[in-house]
């Protein structure tokens, strides 16, 4: 993988470019390439390798959080021992509050955790520490749109699930399935995508990625004042090989970023600890991803079908 491939992944991350709202492919990578100076083919070429690698086998669909009241934090964890994680990622994978787990070389975990509330975080990460035995735990908050409606038609609720296992799901297709126009599923893909109550994104696995050593980079900031200045150098500093990140919370950073040698870890690692600004900081290299997208899913069917029965109530 090359500098283009790595801007291309950047940019399906980043941008949520190929997307139900987008009436092809082409056209969204067509977007990309205007964006990135580069030749249309090119462009589409590097992407059918990308998806031909592994590394980006699921485009997915998010029912956004905050559209049932929940906010998102992405907990670091050394679970005890080391060779406990499998069992123990068993276990974090029924909690329903866990929307993804990434594993790590070592005792490292990342878990991505929907909560609605102080009580109901500091319930789930108490459940989770037990089933890791881990020492400290690490939250970073992770920032997401607000949901602009609260209120679904079951048009509506069809369409997300229809979509759910395949984002880049055709409306031509979907309307095929359910029963109405690819003009109506368009329109109200838009709208759902517009209110931010879907985001669509790809499942990346970092471990798949050819020719690079996927390193997810994250450091704490020795005051909230120096986290502006931080971010930045971090961020310049690794353009060349930085795929995404979170700048987003006050007291932490971290950024994916890939690697073309071993020898790379160490340097990146110390270089990032040397800055002023930067309390300590850590590289963990990931070895599985598990997202559970379906778990959304699920929540917004019960939620249809909850409105649904008090609406036949008060007939």
């Amino acid at each position: 993988m090359d500098e283009l491939d790595l801007k291309i992944l950047r940019s399906l991350i980043l941008e949520r470019a190929v997307s139900p709202s987008t009436p092809s492919v082409k056209l969204s990578l067509r977007a990309i390439a205007a964006r990135l100076g580069a030749d249309d083919m090119t462009v589409s070429y590097r992407y059918k390798k990308l998806q031909g690698s592994g590394c980006m086998p699921v485009w997915s669909l998010l029912v956004n959080p905050t559209f049932f009241g929940y906010r998102v934090t992405d907990l670091m964890i050394d679970a005890q021992p080391e060779s406990g994680k499998p069992d123990m990622i068993r276990k974090l994978r029924l909690i329903h509050e866990i929307t993804g787990i990434v594993n790590f070389f070592g005792r490292g975990l990342r878990i991505f955790m929907i909560y609605n509330g102080d009580e109901s975080r500091s319930r789930t990460v108490e459940l989770i520490s037990r089933i890791t035995n881990a020492e400290g735990i690490t939250a970073c908050r992770m920032p997401l749109p607000k949901s602009e409606n609260r209120n679904l038609s079951e048009s509506d609720v069809a369409i997300i699930r229809a979509l759910s296992n395949d984002a880049r799901k055709s409306s031509t297709l979907i309307a095929k399935e359910l029963g109405l126009s690819a003009k109506t599923v368009r329109k109200r893909v838009d709208r759902l995508r517009n209110e931010s109550i879907i985001l669509p994104f790809p499942i990346i696995d970092m471990a798949s990625i050819p020719g690079l050593i996927p390193l997810y980079l994250s450091y704490v900031y020795s005051s909230t004042e120096s986290k502006s200045s931080v971010d930045r150098e971090i961020a310049s500093h690794f353009d060349l090989c930085y795929i995404t990140g979170s700048f987003s919370d006050p007291n932490t950073g971290g950024v994916i970023l890939g690697a073309s040698a071993m020898s790379d870890v160490p340097k990146f690692l110390d270089w990032t600890k040397s800055q002023r600004g930067v309390a300590s900081a850590r590289v963990d290299i990931p070895t599985e991803t598990f997202m559970f997208p379906q778990k959304l899913i699920e929540m917004i069917e019960l939620k249809s079908e909850k409105v649904a029965l008090q609406e036949n109530a008060l007939a």
